[in-house]
């Protein structure tokens, strides 16, 4: 697999990461809509990131502390 690609789309900036193949095809995910390249190359990294961890997402959670004394 690859990494995190971005290109321009017009006004705006895209982003696209190669994911498992299917039936011998390779397939892409990506998102464009981003207004600075910047932006695309952070919510690229999140997303494929999230892709590579599948299963495995980081939720954040409270723990609270009941006293029963």
């Amino acid at each position: 697999m690859a990494d995190v690609r971005v290109m321009k789309r017009g006004k705006v900036y895209q982003y696209q990461f190669e994911i498992a193949p299917v039936d011998g095809t390779i397939k892409y995910a990506n998102k464009s809509g981003f207004r600075t390249k910047a932006e695309a190359i952070e919510a690229g990294n999140i997303a494929y990131t999230e892709y590579i961890n599948a299963g495995k997402p980081y939720k954040e959670f409270k723990i609270q502390y009941h006293s029963s004394l």
